[in-house]
Parts: C-alpha cells; sequence; structure tokens
C-alpha cells in the first residue's frame, strides 16, 4: 500500500536528480507536496484530514482522511475552496489516487466540482498534449511508484461520496 511517505520520496528522488532547476525537467501535474504534511486548513478543508499536496491553482488541495503522519494511505479527498461542492472524495487509497491521474495529471480533477462530465471524459482518455516535462514527471510517478492506470468513474465516486463523505468534519462558518 502507498504511502505519503513513498509520494515524498518521488519528490526527493525529483529533486536529487535536478535539485533547483527540477521544473526545467518536471511539471508536477497539479500534484505539488505540501512538506510537512498538515491541514491546509481552510474555511472549506475537514478538520480530520492532512493535506499533502495542491495542484497550484484557486487553493485546490489534497487531503487523506484521518491522516496521521507519513504512513497515511486513504482515502482521498479534493478540497476546492472556489466551488460550491468544497469537499470530493476521489479515491479510496493514495494508490488508487495516483493511478487516476498517472496518464494526464492531477490538475484537471478540480473540475469535478464544476463540470463532472467533462472531468470524466477527460480522464477516460490520453491526453496527447502533454508537455515534455508533464510526461516526465508522469513517468516517474508510474515507474518509481510502480502505478498503473485507474479509471476515473462516476458510479466509483458515487460509492466513495456515500462511503467516506459523511465522516469529514469541516468547521462551521461563522
Amino acid at each position: 500500500m502507498l504511502t505519503i511517505k513513498d509520494f515524498f520520496a518521488l519528490d526527493d528522488l525529483v529533486n536529487n536528480k535536478w535539485g533547483r532547476k527540477a521544473y526545467q525537467h518536471v511539471d508536477y501535474c497539479g500534484l505539488e507536496p505540501i512538506m510537512p504534511p498538515e491541514n491546509y486548513s481552510y474555511f472549506c478543508t475537514p478538520v480530520n484530514t492532512i493535506s499533502f499536496a495542491r495542484t497550484g491553482g484557486n487553493g485546490v488541495h489534497f487531503g487523506i482522511l484521518n491522516g496521521v503522519g507519513e504512513e497515511a494511505c486513504g482515502p482521498v479527498i479534493m478540497t476546492v475552496p472556489m466551488a460550491s461542492v468544497n469537499n470530493i472524495v476521489v479515491a479510496e487509497t493514495l494508490e488508487e489516487f495516483l493511478g487516476i491521474g498517472c496518464r494526464n495529471g492531477w490538475f484537471v480533477l478540480e473540475q469535478l466540482a464544476y463540470n463532472a462530465s467533462e472531468a470524466l471524459a477527460y480522464y477516460a482518455s490520453q491526453d496527447e498534449d502533454l508537455s515534455e516535462e508533464e510526461q516526465s514527471f508522469l513517468s516517474l510517478v508510474r515507474s518509481e511508484l510502480q502505478v498503473e492506470y485507474v479509471p476515473l468513474l462516476a458510479e466509483r465516486l458515487a460509492y466513495l461520496k456515500h462511503q467516506f463523505l459523511p465522516q469529514l468534519q469541516v468547521k462551521p462558518i461563522e
């Protein structure tokens, strides 16, 4: 079972290989590590999650439900502060989550909060327009973490919502 620690080891590999010039060689495809993992304390971030990555846009971030330290492995919650639906359970495990984005990245996942059918269609096919840097990072995810593609399906998201969304604890807005 993959853990946050394994995900951070991938970032260590990137930094050891390219150092401060890493962004000339890899694009994190909407999965920029948050180190150390912490609760990202947006108004809508569940207090019982530990945030481990962000997309780099509009405060969107990913957290592990009831995560404790670097051994946390799932379920994965996406928090989208700008949307009317702020939290979406996207995967039961970190491995499933990484598999969802290992072909096209994770940035477009935020569209689940705005136009789910468009996001599902995007993840159902291979994005042929990815940059060399994006392809480099996705290749590292697949090879170093031995992740295989996992389809993003509406039925699976409905199951995850039913199973885990009631467990989220969000502070009331004052």
